[in-house]
This record gives structure tokens, C-alpha cells and sequence, in this order.
């Protein structure tokens, strides 16, 4: 099963406002996602605190199970500390302890115990992060497997995106499938290699194209704006506080396909970096999620 991705990029400000802001994407985004769970999970009992540390059963088979984590790292010396607890309510406060340090990556995971009662089904898994090559920019995340993600589902996930970026001002946001070391599907079969070297473009050049998406404010004047992408027919178009756009290709994850992808791409190519998209080995693309990407230059 392939796992979906929610991403939002933006500009690091300030250690306060960073903190606040992953207290608030790790925590509301997890109660907004999987609401019912994350309350069974902090109300749990019978959880093993010392499965972080030890090769031993987390809790009860087919019990709801979870971890906070964060990474810091000491500017002086470059060296990384990370902490971790399983996720009880009385083990949260200390998220918000963690996240006044300098964090790199922080998260909020949630998962069904198999039946040794160790972590099986991800339910969904949230993080925020300084990204290791650019760290001027930080990266709001939720995974879960493409299971938990039906239609009924998705609306959580656009309102979730669509909230919080209307309060960061994003320089890119979208939800596609999640693709290796965090890249865009454009990012994989065009380049470059890695996020963080198009993360300080961002503003100028899109890192891809999906299903949902916001184009940031200044790509978005490039483009002519919302009433001139609001013209190409997309199921969704709305303007965010900043000038920014949200974009929902069509009502559905799974109806981005063939002509609305073209579509899309059709929009967008003027701000995406330019090089025929690659195709993989037969056996690579078995493995990939499918493709949802246009096969022409942009040039």
C-alpha cells in the first residue's frame, strides 16, 4: 500500500513562532486527522514506556499505540539529541517542552499494535522539520497509508492544509503520493535530486504539481493570478489571505489522471523547472506509486 503525503513549505522566522506553530501542526493536526484515536491513545493504559529503548512488546495486541519525538541539535558543536516517549496525556507536555530547544525534526505518530503487540498499521504520522541542507525553511508534514485516505477521508486533509496555509504564507504546499527523501514526483523524474535544493527557489520556480496544491503568491501573479486560473476549469480555486492559491484539480485524489493532469500541467509549466520528466526500469515503476505527472518538456 502506498502512503499519502501532505506537505507545506515555508520561510523559518523566528524560534517562538516555530514553536508555536509544530506545537499546533503536530497536536490540532492529529486531533483533526485521527481525532478518535489520538483521544484513545492519551487515555490508554497498559502501554510499555520502555519500547522506545528495548526490543519489547509496546502494549496489548491490536491496541492503539503512539510516540512524540524530537531532534535538536547544539549549534556549537553540531551535535544532534534526540528524545522520544510513548504518547500518553501525560507524556505530551513535554512535546512543547522539546520544541523551545533548536529542533530539526519533530513528531507525533499514531499505530495499531499487531498481534506481538508491536507497531503494525501506521494510522498517520505528523512532522515538522528544519530541512538539513536549508534550514531557513521549515516543512509541515502528515503521512498515512493510502487506505485511511477515501474519499470520506479527504476533506479532513484539504481543510487541515487549507488552514495552515493560510496562516504561513506558503512558498509550496501540496498532497500526492509521498515520494523518496520527501521529493515532488517532478523533483524525482526532473530534479534536483533533493528538496533542500529547491527549497530556496521555491518562490520562483515550482517544486511540482498535484492533486492539491497551493501556488505560492508570487508564481501566482506570474500566472495571472486566481480569476486566470480559476478559468481553466478546476474544481477548486481559492485565494489565500497573501495572494497565494489553492488549487484542487478535480473532487476526487484518485481522478487526477490523464487529461486532468494535462490540464494542470498546461497551467502550471510556466513555473515549473524545465526537462523532460524520466522514466524508471520496469521494476522501479511496479514498486512506485503511479505516476501523476505529465510526459512533456516544458519548454
Amino acid at each position: 500500500m502506498h502512503t499519502i503525503r501532505c506537505e507545506i513549505d515555508t520561510e523559518y522566522r523566528d524560534a517562538e513562532a516555530f514553536a508555536g506553530l509544530a506545537w499546533r501542526w503536530l497536536v490540532e493536526g492529529a486531533e483533526r486527522l485521527e481525532g478518535e484515536s489520538l483521544q484513545a491513545v492519551l487515555d490508554s493504559t497498559g502501554l510499555v514506556e520502555e519500547s522506545l529503548t528495548k526490543a519489547v512488546p509496546c502494549g496489548p495486541p491490536g491496541a492503539l499505540w503512539g510516540f512524540l519525538s524530537a531532534d535538536s541539535v547544539n549549534r556549537r558543536n553540531g551535535r544532534i539529541t534526540h528524545r522520544s516517549k510513548v504518547l500518553t496525556r501525560k507524556n505530551l507536555p513535554l512535546l512543547r517542552k522539546w520544541l523551545a530547544t533548536d529542533v530539526q525534526l519533530a513528531e507525533v505518530a499514531l499505530y495499531r499494535l499487531d498481534a506481538e503487540g508491536m507497531p503494525g498499521e501506521a494510522l498517520v504520522r505528523l512532522s515538522v522539520a528544519r530541512d538539513e541542507d536549508s534550514e531557513d525553511w521549515i516543512r509541515l508534514g502528515a503521512q498515512a497509508p493510502e487506505g485511511r485516505f477515501a474519499p470520506a477521508d479527504q476533506a479532513r486533509w484539504t481543510d487541515l492544509l487549507r488552514d495552515f496555509a493560510q496562516e504561513v504564507d506558503p512558498s509550496y504546499a501540496q498532497i500526492g503520493y509521498a515520494r523518496t527523501l520527501g521529493r515532488t514526483e517532478h523533483e524525482e523524474r526532473v530534479g534536483p535530486p533533493l528538496p533542500g535544493m529547491t527549497l530556496p527557489q521555491s518562490r520562483r520556480l515550482l517544486r511540482g504539481y498535484e492533486w492539491l496544491m497551493v501556488v505560492p503568491r508570487e508564481i501566482a501573479q506570474q500566472l495571472g493570478g486566481a480569476e486566470a486560473i480559476r478559468a481553466a476549469g478546476f474544481h477548486r480555486v481559492e485565494e489565500l489571505p497573501g495572494g497565494a492559491v489553492l488549487l484542487q484539480a478535480v473532487p476526487e485524489f484518485d481522478g487526477f489522471t490523464g487529461q486532468a493532469v494535462e490540464r494542470l500541467w498546461q497551467v502550471v509549466r510556466p513555473a515549473l523547472r524545465p526537462g523532460m520528466p524520466r522514466r524508471f526500469s520496469a521494476d522501479t515503476e511496479a514498486g512506485d506509486p503511479p505516476s501523476r505527472i505529465w510526459y512533456a518538456d516544458t519548454v
